[in-house]
């Protein structure tokens, strides 16, 4: 009493739950690959910006921590800077 078109669905069902369960799998692993990428992205990004802050306290330790910077904040301190040559601390041998 079936038609044609039933016994070819029937005969070829577990061709069409196969066909079907590889498209399924298909799209979640596609779903996860674009989920990957953009946590990708995201560290990238994180990673970028962490990059600038570092170079950017790196050049602000180096300007303080010129000779003319300690100066200027030797200054404002009411401090002087000390002129005065290093005094070369010789220790005599004493041999009795």
């Amino acid at each position: 009493m079936r038609t044609e078109l039933t016994n070819v669905i029937f005969r070829n069902l577990g061709f069409i739950v196969f066909l079907t369960l590889l498209g399924v799998l298909y799209i979640f692993n596609q779903h996860k690959a674009e989920k990957k990428m953009r946590e990708i992205e995201v560290l990238k990004r994180e990673v970028s910006d962490a990059k600038h802050q570092y170079h950017k306290i790196k050049n602000e330790i180096m300007y303080h921590s010129t000779e003319s910077q300690l100066a200027k904040d030797l200054k404002k301190e009411n401090l002087k800077s000390n002129d005065d040559p290093p005094v070369v601390i010789k220790k005599t041998s004493e041999r009795s």
